[in-house]
């Protein structure tokens, strides 16, 4: 995509040509209020760069994040009204919300983990002894969500790539560090705000959520820029 493509105005197929997305789905999204109104003169409607920047973004939503219709305008009106540091927010909080309810409530016992996930019972009993992964136990059996289900998959290939669980540890280390401070952090400052202000729960849930969140944003970029 050139520069002067997302500047100029364009017609319905020049934007078609710049986006990759055929004209027809335009006028569609055009229907369903994902788009902002294209100008009109006479009967010739023109399209800016905030268009090919919508429809960029629909495209990524929709192919990378297979996100349904509905969500992706409800993205887009927190985009127009708050701007993109909020859609990125509302979508982080979206993405990783599975992992923190549904993902939990999937139980593994440690034959069905090992038959899903292929590794070998050796690798699952070090995971187990390096403490990277969090069984829960009920009654007598230890049982394994969907958080560890990926977190295997996610460890298993960091090795594939060359990786040793070795820096696997030493990062949840770190974590685990930063976690202590975050406590202290939340019942230092953050509980009393809330307890001063008798903030209700749902309101006290809305902003722990929003915090994990931008700490979680805040670590990923300021480890790939440090890396």
């Amino acid at each position: 995509m050139q520069q002067e493509d997302v500047e100029r105005e364009l017609s319905i197929d020049e934007l078609s040509q710049v986006t990759g997305i055929p004209s027809r789905t335009i006028r569609f999204y055009n229907t369903q209020g994902l788009l902002p109104p294209p100008q009109k003169r006479g009967r010739v409607a023109y399209y800016s760069g905030e268009h090919v920047r919508v429809l960029t973004l629909i495209k990524e939503l929709k192919e990378k994040h297979n996100l349904p219709l509905d969500l992706i305008r409800q993205l887009l009106e927190i985009r127009a009204q708050h701007g993109e540091i909020q859609m990125n927010l509302a979508l982080k909080q979206r993405l990783l919300r599975p992992l923190a309810t549904s993902s939990q409530e999937t139980r593994f016992s440690r034959e069905l983990l090992l038959e899903q996930t292929g590794i070998s019972p050796a690798l699952l009993d070090e995971l187990l002894r390096l403490e990277l992964l969090f069984p829960v136990q009920e009654g007598e059996q230890v049982l394994f969500t969907g958080d560890d289900l990926l977190l295997v998959e996610l460890y298993r290939r960091l090795m594939e790539l060359g990786l040793p669980l070795a820096l696997v540890t030493l990062i949840r280390f770190h974590l685990r560090q930063l976690v202590r401070s975050e406590i202290a952090a939340f019942e230092q400052s953050l509980l009393p705000r809330w307890q001063s202000r008798s903030l209700p729960l749902e309101e006290q849930a809305r902003q722990f959520e929003e915090i994990l969140t931008l700490t979680d944003t805040l670590i990923s970029i300021l480890h790939r820029k440090l890396l």
